[in-house]
């Protein structure tokens, strides 16, 4: 082999050596392994999401919360915190088959964390409103004791007391659930007889949620003249001709 053609193999070999990757100082991986990644915070939505109590219990935002557990209540308050509710009036969409208690926690909570009002959409009766505005238990104080209270029971009568207790008025079951033709008539008297502006309902957690916002829907279109203001679904289901009792959140 000529003397430049050795040189140059000499030359080519060295190049190369120079250019391989050197290998990692021993520990090296093990040390970046073993740095914590900081976790990706998600970006909060801007709007307000969907709210939505079902047959499970409440939906809030894609997150699900079992009332039956524990930490249940206490997580419900946490993403209900969490919402952008600004003072401003919230929507709520309860399925037919939800409990009466969910829903009232939700709207409770809703009411802790500022919401004056809650709208509640539900798939009743097509000659019932679809819709109910409804006041946090929270937000109503000292209402006259002649207000109206109504609630379906467990066996799907319906009774009609004043907020301060007395004598109520019961109203059997129906053929297909609560008799709400001969429960609105005594809505409307009782309605009518008193000063108050606000009037509360609820019913037996027994009772599928659609039977209470039908009663609703049957108390506002049971105010004749139209006075009523404030609808408030009581957080706990009362005992029917005893007094009322506020304090839920």
């Amino acid at each position: 082999m000529p003397w430049s053609a050795a040189v140059a193999g000499l030359i080519l070999v060295a190049a190369a050596c120079e250019s391989a990757p050197k290998p990692p100082e021993p520990g090296a991986a093990a040390t970046a392994a073993s740095v914590p990644q900081e976790p990706v915070e998600r970006p909060k939505p801007k709007g307000m999401p969907e709210l939505l109590v079902d047959d499970m219990g409440p939906y809030l935002g894609g997150q699900r919360v079992d009332l039956a557990q524990k930490e249940g209540p206490e997580k419900l308050a946490k993403l209900v915190r969490a919402l952008p509710i600004e003072g401003k009036p919230v929507t709520l969409l309860a399925d037919k088959k939800a409990k009466p208690s969910a829903v009232a926690a939700v709207v409770t909570e809703l009411g802790a964390a500022g919401a004056p009002k809650v709208t509640i959409k539900t798939d009743g009766r097509d000659d019932l409103p679809k819709e109910i505005t409804v006041v946090p238990e929270g937000r109503v104080s000292k209402p006259p004791a002649c207000a109206v209270s109504t609630m379906v029971l467990k066996d799907l009568a319906t009774a009609v007391w004043p907020f301060g207790g007395g004598m109520g008025k019961r109203q059997r079951k129906g053929l297909a659930g609560p008799d709400l033709s001969h429960t609105g008539e005594i809505l409307t008297r009782d309605i009518a007889a008193c000063s108050a502006t606000v009037a509360f309902f609820s019913a037996d957690d027994e009772v599928p949620w659609e039977m209470a916002h039908n009663l609703a829907g049957t108390l506002l279109t049971s105010d004749a003249k139209k006075k009523l203001d404030t609808l408030v679904l009581l957080r706990s289901a009362p005992v029917a001709g005893r007094p009322v009792q506020l304090g839920g959140g």
